[in-house]
């Protein structure tokens, strides 16, 4: 195991990695190359692979099963050779929403929520975090989701709001 082994902290000692420690990485190598037949073309498409590793993953997707298995187990020993990091975090953009993407979105529907609240503390407020805001623009859009709010009406002010203020949270990280 090359580049694998050093990023692994079973490895960090100075003796030599023990057989069940190499087995664990192994197998999780082949959890990945599994992970990689599954996708389709063009999710592989945007995972950072060598040609040679890209080629064993395309000839292993058709395979039966003990075939296929093999060919897993054969990808599992190419993938020691490459660094595994770009390909877990390809994979998890491909996923769905990071946490970040999820914490991001909850601070924006929080802040709708203050915004939407009678008085104007919560446009202040907003003003003084995010100081470049278009205050004619928020202030429109809050009076307009307020009064969808009156009307039971939440579609579409309320979620122009929750997009105004999204894009202040991407702006500002």
């Amino acid at each position: 195991m090359q580049s694998n082994t050093p990023n692994n902290p079973e490895f960090d000692t100075d003796e030599p990695p023990s057989k069940s420690a190499l087995k664990r990485v192994h197998k999780a190598l082949q959890e990945l190359g599994d992970e990689l037949m599954k996708l389709s073309s063009s999710q592989l498409e945007r995972i950072p692979l060598r040609e040679d590793v890209r080629d064993v993953v395309k000839a292993g997707r058709d395979l039966r099963k003990g075939a296929r298995s093999r060919q897993v187990r054969h990808l599992g020993n190419r993938l020691t050779q490459v660094d595994e990091a770009p390909i877990r975090a390809a994979l998890d953009s491909l996923r769905g929403p990071s946490a970040l993407d999820t914490a991001r979105l909850h601070r924006a529907e929080r802040w709708r929520e203050r915004l939407l609240e009678p008085g104007d503390e919560a446009i202040h407020d907003l003003v003084v975090q995010f100081p470049l805001v278009d205050r004619q623009q928020l202030r429109a859009l809050v009076r307009a989701a307020r009064e969808e709010l009156d009307k039971q009406m939440l579609t579409r002010r309320f979620r122009e709001l929750l997009r105004f203020v999204r894009a202040l949270e991407e702006v500002a990280d």
